[in-house]
């Protein structure tokens, strides 16, 4: 769960339930980052602090990116759009401005409420100019339907497929022309699996809509792309936008488009392999559930090799034998322990020493990335090596004598190859330039370093783009001399080498044929051959030291899995190929941008601004929409004069470089005002505040009822900047409750007047994402005053006041130490555990006097794949002149207990089979509803609560007594925001089963 949201529910859940607590992951703000600002035409640009020159390129970047795009939609914004920049990957994961908890597969986001774009810089200009041209693309269109004025309006439902919302910023980024985003489509056209767009979901909804697209734009030209979005909005239809932009259903333009895949990707079954039929398939993901099987390694001997695998739901290191006889060994389990809370997916490798029992790879850890050494044989961590010098650490490679790491590092917004000796801790700088220096490998007598580098080349056409020019090739390094070789010069990227040969030779990923697959290079001529043709795409592999096997990872059917080859480099056919050269860079990568293109784009004034009157004849946010009457004598009236925003030629305020300051802003305000002749005016309003960067928090609840002390009053301050996490809350409830006792003849009436004055602070320290300690405290003053009203007074309502009166002043502070490694399904935790302990002890001046022990243990169990058992108990106890009270009730009590049961002890046990029910339902009648993924629960919950123990009765004669039982099942289907539940329960005692007990409900599995 995210800090800021955490802080909230627990700072205004304190005051009304002890027991009110909450799992979830952490966001470790292990180095605060401190930012800088740059403001432009249309930005306002926040980049780490120091690095002045990023934060101009960036600025120039996404002005370039922004009148890329508007002459897309023909249509500028209005409204100035944030971009905030993160130094690395780990500092992007761990960043306030969302709620949620980020993981390695999110690249980058653009957040609604207020229009804000965040990414982070992972080594790669060109990469990152890609992501920022997606994201940008999301905040154009938000710009444009001016969603983020109203922080309500989030709410409005979009009028865009899934498909289409992200399947556009691809498209506008990308084009169709990235070869790896192509290997999704191949994949699902030769295995016929590609389905209806509207169908689709996930990252493959991503690359099916920038298809599709990008099918619409090379068969009418690209000025249909727009105007089909702007159809869509507003006929909120596909299909009549369809009709209205291509003059046919949308079920037919679908078609014509999977008709377009398959003449394109068939004929390539004739010219490259199924990997199962040249290969000895040695990972099958269909049986296992896996997704990812990458980054296979050779041992020193070529017996064994290890990769990484998510068979089982976390993504770990497997170790499997070269001849296949036995089954893969789960050597290293990821993604559970502060150890390895995280990997870089598709970029960590694996590395052997050469005693053949230790590996070395990099892994994210919360105080930054390490490098952890593993004993494949005891399958324990034997080293960590931190660097602190590298803000990141993506690859690393074992030297021959074990006694060096060569490293693909990144320091200071740079990516460069780092050597590091293990026994002094020594690190020197191979590379130092701008360029993305990647997946370094020494070569078998330890002499070279072979590696990827971007470099530039021929300008392909592209219709923007600082870094457009950009490809990988193929590098060694001369560790004695810092000779750099450049071994390939394509326009086609060439990448992850790999020794072959002695070391004589280079075996390399190219996109030689669009598809990534291996090409062998002798090193010395430069001649080269063709090692593999594989559909749909290799991620990575390893030969074997002597040559006699290849292992695979390659794309097929939907998962990446692993495929074995033995004699891999024979009849091999040699050709001719450029020679090697020796390589010097003449400029760096960023002294090739011209930065003075930026004082073009310094932000105008207001003045500036308004002094170009737009004309009335068309609203900009709906360029196809006038509600004025126009000349009809001159049609060019109907056109938007957007002249005030054309794409600026000469100097106009240079943009400068300030710190950063924090501003408040509004996200989400609710209230109303009425007046009562009883009570006077009533007013409620609830705000909160936050800065941009999401570091600081205020939340308001005021409920005004006549007097200022009989209203309902709450403040809190939350700060989440630091790695500790503290909020502080004020606040003053009051309450009354009406009494009413019966009698023979008239009745009478008591009030209960209830105020309580008090504070909260909160305080929470995360060991790691999975572990944390939290620190509340309460301080209070509570009064209960008693009223009576006789019943010769209840014409008049006269009540004698304060016939009772109690009051105390109580602290109440607690210590809990919280565990959360669970993995989700679509409906609840399908794989981990999580575990909450909590001790409170209160101090009243009184009687209100506690001590409570409160244990909340959970175990998820991932069996088979799409199965899982969950196993709850909760147990708790709780002492003092005035204990608190545990009960059995609930949707997470024992279900079909119709009674409410609580007690100062209290022990709860639950079990559950999580299964799939229907994959897909489709109803026709009476209104046509198609669902997927249903799943489905069988439960049963066993339960007690009770005060003394001297009084409790588990069982008599027999029968359940004390003890509550019930057991029953239900769907569950995950409707995006909230999980749709029904359940069915009974409770039994072992002699006769109740009625059952029915419960609808919007939340999660335990």
């Amino acid at each position: 769960m995210n800090k800021k949201l955490y802080c909230l529910i627990i700072l205004f859940v304190l005051c009304s339930s002890v027991f009110a607590y909450s799992f979830g992951q952490n966001k470790v703000n292990f180095a605060p980052q401190d930012f800088s600002t740059i403001q432009t035409m249309h930005f306002d640009i926040y980049f780490p602090a120091g690095e002045d020159q990023f934060g101009r390129i960036a600025a120039l970047m996404a002005e370039d990116i922004y009148y890329y795009i508007k002459a897309e939609f023909k249509v500028p914004i209005l409204a100035r759009i944030p971009i905030i920049f993160y130094s690395t990957k780990q500092e992007f994961l761990s960043t306030n401005i969302t709620y949620y908890l980020l993981t390695e597969g999110v690249g980058g986001f653009t957040e609604s409420l207020h229009n804000r774009v965040v990414v982070p810089f992972e080594g790669s200009y060109a990469n990152l100019e890609e992501l920022l041209a997606h994201e940008l693309t999301h905040a154009y269109i938000n710009a444009m339907d001016n969603r983020f004025v109203n922080p309500n309006s989030m709410l409005r439902p979009t009028s865009f497929p899934f498909w289409f919302s992200e399947g556009l910023p691809e498209y506008l980024s990308v084009g169709g022309e990235d070869d790896y985003n192509n290997m999704y489509l191949l994949d699902m056209v030769i295995n016929n699996t590609i389905g209806r767009l509207n169908s689709a979901d996930g990252y493959l909804a991503y690359r099916l809509g920038e298809s599709f697209l990008t099918f619409i734009a090379e068969t009418w030209g690209r000025e249909k792309v727009p105007e089909y979005f702007f159809a869509i909005h507003s006929s909120f239809n596909l299909d009549e936008a369809t009709k209205k932009v291509f003059g046919m259903d949308f079920e037919d333009l679908e078609s014509r488009w999977h008709y377009k895949l398959k003449r394109d990707y068939y004929p390539l079954i004739n010219s490259h392999d199924i990997p199962m039929e040249n290969f000895e398939q040695r990972t099958f993901h269909k049986k296992d559930g896996s997704y990812f099987n990458l980054a296979p390694r050779f041992s020193p001997n070529g017996s064994r090799y290890v990769y990484y695998s998510n068979a089982g739901g976390r993504y770990s290191i497997w170790l499997a034998g070269t001849q296949g006889l036995a089954q893969p060994q789960l050597i290293f389990k990821g993604e559970k322990s502060g150890k390895a809370e995280e990997f870089y997916y598709l970029r960590s490798a694996l590395s052997w020493f050469p005693d053949n029992q230790r590996i070395a790879f990099s892994a994210k850890t919360a105080t930054g990335d390490k490098i952890q050494i593993l004993n494949v044989n005891t399958k324990k961590i034997v080293q960590t090596i931190s660097i602190p010098e590298l803000q990141a650490i993506y690859e690393a490679d074992v030297s021959p004598d074990g006694l060096f790491l060569v490293l693909a590092g990144q320091k200071n917004m740079q990516s460069d190859l780092y050597l590091y000796e293990i026994e002094t801790g020594k690190l020197t700088q191979l590379t130092d330039d701008s360029y993305d220096d990647a997946h370094p490998r020494f070569s078998p007598d330890g002499k070279y370093i072979a590696y990827d580098s971007e470099h530039k080349c021929e300008k392909q056409e592209i219709s923007y783009g600082l870094f457009s020019d950009l490809t990988r090739d193929i590098f060694t390094f001369n560790i004695e001399t810092g000779e750099i070789v450049e071994r390939t010069f394509e326009n086609y990227d060439c990448f992850s080498p790999i020794w072959a040969e002695d070391g004589s030779k280079l075996v390399f990923l190219s996109y030689k044929y669009n598809l990534a697959n291996y090409e062998i290079l002798d090193w010395e001529t430069g001649q080269r051959a063709e090692l593999t043709k594989c559909i749909a795409g290799i991620m990575n592999g390893d030969i074997s030291f002597d040559d006699s096997y290849l292992v695979i990872s390659d794309y097929f059917d939907g998962a990446w899995d692993i495929y074995f080859d033995d004699n891999p480099l024979k009849n091999l056919i040699y050709e001719e190929s450029s020679q090697p050269q020796s390589f010097v860079r003449a400029d760096d990568l960023l002294q090739t941008i011209d930065l003075t293109r930026l004082d073009y784009y310094g932000k105008r004034s207001k003045a500036q601004h308004l002094s170009k009157k737009q004309s009335p004849q068309q609203n900009p946010r709906r360029p196809h929409i006038s509600n004025n009457e126009s000349d009809k004598s001159d049609s060019l009236k109907h056109f938007q004069d957007f002249s005030w925003d054309d794409k600026p030629d000469s100097i106009n305020v240079p943009p400068k470089i300030e710190k950063y300051k924090t501003k408040f802003a509004l996200d989400s305000i609710w209230g109303g005002l009425a007046y009562s002749s009883y009570t006077g005016t009533v007013g409620a309003i609830d705000l909160t505040l936050s800065d941009l960067m999401g570091n600081y928090g205020i939340g308001i609840s005021l409920g005004i009822s006549g007097k200022i002390e009989d209203s309902n009053l709450f403040l809190s301050f939350m700060n989440l900047k630091h790695r500790a996490d503290y909020g502080i809350g004020v606040y003053n409830f009051y309450d009354e409750t009406l009494y009413r006792r019966y009698r023979i003849g008239q009745d009478d009436y008591f009030r209960l007047r209830e105020r309580e004055l008090g504070m909260l602070f909160i305080y929470r320290y995360p060991f790691s994402r999975f572990t944390r300690l939290e620190f509340d405290s309460q301080l209070y003053y509570v009064k209960q005053e008693w009223d009576y009203l006789a019943p010769e007074d209840v014409p008049t309502e006269n009540w004698q006041m304060d016939i009772s009166k109690e009051t105390d002043t109580v602290i109440a502070p607690g210590l809990a130490f919280v565990f959360d490694n669970a993995l989700f399904g679509s409906t609840g935790p399908m794989v981990g555990w999580r575990y909450y302990y909590l001790i409170r002890k209160s101090f009243a001046k009184n009687e209100l006097n506690y001590f409570t022990n409160y244990l909340d243990l959970r175990c998820y169990n991932f069996f088979e794949k799409r199965y899982s058992l969950a196993f709850r108990l909760n147990a708790g106890i709780s002492t003092g002149e005035s204990p608190q009270r545990f009960n059995l009730d609930g949707l997470y009590g024992v279900r079909a207990l119709n009674e409410d049961i609580d007690g100062e002890r209290m022990i709860l046990g639950s079990a559950e089979l999580r299964f799939p029910f229907f994959d897909y339902l489709y109803l026709a009648f009476p209104v046509p509803l198609q669902l997927r993924n249903i799943r489905g629960s069988i439960f049963a919950d066993m339960g007690a609560a009770w005060d003394k123990n001297s009084d409790f009765r588990g069982v008599i004669d027999g029968k359940l007594n004390d003890i509550k039982l019930g057991y029953g099942f239900g769907p569950r289907l995950n409707l995006g925001y909230f999980v749709l539940k029904f359940d069915i329960a009974w409770l039994t005692d072992l002699s006769k089963i109740s009625k059952p007990m029915y419960y609808l409900s919007l939340s999660e599995d335990f």
